[in-house]
């Protein structure tokens, strides 16, 4: 892990400090990343402290099928780094299954059933002619890939990962493999899926390297995981980027707050009244007028 540059107001950078090392949280003391920021929004402190690796001493990576294959097929595009160990399991129910991925996933490595690893290479193939075909016309050996930004900033440290960096013009590209690529479908989950804040709190990372503090324009590859792996380019609009730096800025009070107290609340403990949404009254009104 070597800093590639200290830019101004010790912002720090690094070019390869493995993912391992990111998600341990490398900063001076336990920081704010997108995914943090999330939960602090979306759930409560108490789930922050849980997803914290430096303040929850029982803390584990997160680990499923579709997660490995969602980062074999990052790591891949974005690095070229071929992390793959293809199994030649039928599933993993089986012990023997299930003890060769646990000793895989020991070693760093990423177990693959081998009906999968296949459709992986095949998904980056395919999502880096989409990349060099699409309106931004940019190729992956044109970005900094996993560029690390460790900020401090209303006295609490933050850090991102942006999945690709162009060099030559402010985007940053993160790539999210799903369902679907639908750009509509992929529009509606944003919010749901707190990808509002990350965008935010990647563009803070950005304007921090910048010594005119510019933003950049931050846009999902979005690639499906069956086939035909179709993909498709969302971008997130000033609209959308206002609202994540609201959420940020909330997220990043409580964090401090938090921190100086010691104190990680969970929800209220407050009865919480529930109405009908509007839809719901109108949707009742009209099957009775109906009927």
């Amino acid at each position: 892990m070597s800093i590639v540059a200290v830019c101004h107001n010790g912002v720090s950078v690094y070019e390869a400090m493995p993912a391992s090392d990111y998600h341990a949280d490398p900063a001076p003391t336990p920081s704010l990343s997108s995914s943090i920021a999330k939960i602090l929004v979306n759930q409560s402190p108490m789930h922050a402290w849980f997803a914290s690796p430096r303040l929850n001493p029982n803390h584990r990576p997160e680990e499923s099928e579709d997660f490995d294959r969602g980062s074999a097929a990052h790591s891949l595009l974005l690095e070229g780094d071929d992390r793959m160990v293809e199994c030649e399991f039928k599933d993993w129910r089986t012990n023997a299954a299930k003890d060769a991925r646990d000793e895989i996933r020991a070693a760093g490595k990423l177990p693959l059933l081998s009906k999968h690893v296949g459709a992986v290479r095949k998904m980056v193939e395919i999502a880096k002619s989409f990349l060099a075909k699409s309106e931004l016309e940019l190729q992956i050996e044109d970005c900094f890939a996993e560029r690390t930004v460790i900020w401090q900033a209303g006295g609490i440290w933050k850090r991102a990962r942006f999945d690709l960096q162009a060099r030559d013009r402010p985007i940053l590209l993160d790539y999210k493999s799903t369902e679907t690529a639908d750009p509509l479908s992929f529009s509606r989950q944003i919010i749901a899926m707190g990808y509002d804040v990350q965008a935010a709190h990647y563009v803070e990372a950005y304007a921090t390297t910048v010594t005119a503090g510019k933003d950049a324009d931050f846009i999902f590859l979005v690639q499906e995981r069956t086939e035909p792996f179709a993909c498709s380019l969302v971008g997130v609009d000033p609209m959308m980027l206002d609202l994540g730096q609201q959420k940020c800025e909330f997220a990043s009070k409580l964090w401090r707050q938090c921190l100086d107290s010691g104190k990680w609340p969970g929800y209220s403990k407050q009865i919480a009244w529930a109405s009908p949404p509007v839809w719901a009254l109108e949707n009742f009104e009209q099957r009775k007028q109906s009927s």
